[in-house]
């Protein structure tokens, strides 16, 4: 039952996490110490945890929901997607009435007792739930050789070999669809198989502080990939170099076609399941739509006005916002500047924070905008607008959009 659920943490009324399960291997954001500042505005609904009977009520997490769901005892706070939002209440409901009834016996609030009771939980999440928004494209392969003793309801585990896809496996082992996901996510759950072939060509690719690990010959990463794969370690270096935080996979692949579009994606591939890079987030995509924008926004304003006017104006607007995680990240020369689009600041912090700051992006957006001589403001505009077309935003995907249509309603009041 795949109803969008991207994570589930399980904790008592006192506060205290007793399980925590992610659902989507995509979304490596999600994790038990971003919740913490989440587990801090829990208490301001103090009231409504301690209620005996079963609530819910909804928080805005980035782009995303934390529904909360109250039993009498527990607590189920789950992240999902906004689609799935009339579903996740009557799909978690009978899990949480169950884990009170089975699983968490304490009398008072605070014994959590011992968390390793609460393990065998993470099966009935995963049979119930399902992994989120698998593909069939994957192709799931063995994180640990234990995984094959192993007891299993269906046996797949001939099929996964590294090379079969998800869909390989359902056509060649005659097994339905429902039943072979049913199996490969309590696997990926369980920690016994990861997947390769994961990234899209949509998707936008940064390094994290594991890269640096792949550039020297010395770590225990660089030997390995050099034992196992010698023709590709020289290709490290050359796909690091695209890690900009701009660049999608099919621009990568695109700009290293002569070297085999086929090792460059497996290259990627292979770092993205070691966690030496990693996908942005919605909420970072966002970011980097803005960025994107007011650079274009610059530019044409250097173009009708001049740098000088454009750079005073832009310094301006930054020193009325204070906003250190954005003013570090344009710097001025004397007659230009540069726009950062790494994202090594925004390592940590949670969605909600991140969407903050990409609303505060827009705003600067606005204000250099509006700060602009009116005389020519029109024709700025007129030229901006023609330059935002489809063909500009084809790099991302519907849901970036989502939050920017204010905007583009505010620039088209400006301009009439």
């Amino acid at each position: 039952m795949d109803v969008g659920l991207e994570a589930l943490l399980i904790m008592d009324k006192a506060g205290i996490p007793l399980l925590f399960q992610k659902l989507d291997p995509k979304r490596n954001d999600i994790e038990p110490v971003l919740l913490s500042g989440f587990l801090t505005a829990i208490k301001e609904f103090s009231q409504v945890l301690m209620d005996d009977t079963i609530s819910d009520f909804h928080m805005d997490y980035g782009k995303r929901l934390i529904t909360i769901l109250s039993g009498k005892k527990i607590v189920f706070a789950a992240i999902h997607n906004q689609k799935s939002t009339s579903r996740i209440v009557p799909a978690l409901t009978p899990l949480l009435k169950e884990f009170e009834n089975q699983y968490y016996t304490k009398e008072h609030l605070g014994d959590s007792g011992p968390l390793e009771d609460y393990e065998p939980f993470r099966e009935r999440i995963v049979s119930v739930m399902g992994i989120s928004n698998p593909s069939l494209e994957w192709i799931p392969f063995y994180a640990d050789i234990d995984a094959l003793n192993i007891s299993a309801e269906i046996n797949i585990k001939d099929f996964i070999d590294n090379q079969n896809s998800i869909h390989d496996i359902i056509s060649k082992s005659s097994i339905s669809e429902f039943d072979v996901l049913k199996e490969i996510s309590k696997l990926w759950i369980l920690g016994q198989i990861k997947f390769r072939n994961t990234l899209t060509k949509q998707d936008i690719v940064i390094s994290t502080n594991k890269i640096a690990n792949y550039l020297h010959p010395t770590t225990m990463e660089w030997q390995e990939l050099k034992k196992e794969f010698p023709s590709l370690i020289d290709l490290v270096p050359k796909i690091i170099s695209h890690l900009d935080g701009s660049t999608t996979v099919s621009q990568i692949l695109e700009d290293l076609v002569t070297e085999g579009i086929e090792n460059i994606f497996w290259l990627m591939d292979y770092l993205y399941i070691d966690e030496a890079i990693t996908i942005l987030t919605p909420e970072k995509r966002r970011i980097l739509m803005a960025k994107e924008i007011l650079q274009k926004s610059l530019e044409i304003s250097s173009e009708i006005y001049s740098k000088k006017e454009t750079i005073w104006h832009m310094k301006a607007v930054l020193l009325e916002i204070n906003s250190p995680e954005i003013t570090s990240q344009i710097r001025f020369l004397e007659d230009d500047w540069r726009i950062d689009y790494s994202f090594m600041l925004y390592e940590g912090m949670s969605p909600e924070r991140v969407l903050r700051l990409y609303n505060i992006w827009l705003e600067i957006l606005g204000l250099f905008i509006f700060s602009l001589d009116e005389k020519k403001r029109k024709k700025y505009i007129e030229q901006l607008t023609e330059l935002l077309d489809y063909e500009f935003f084809d790099k991302y995907r519907s849901e970036d959009l989502d939050g920017f249509e204010e905007f583009a309603f505010w620039l088209e009041l400006i301009f009439n």
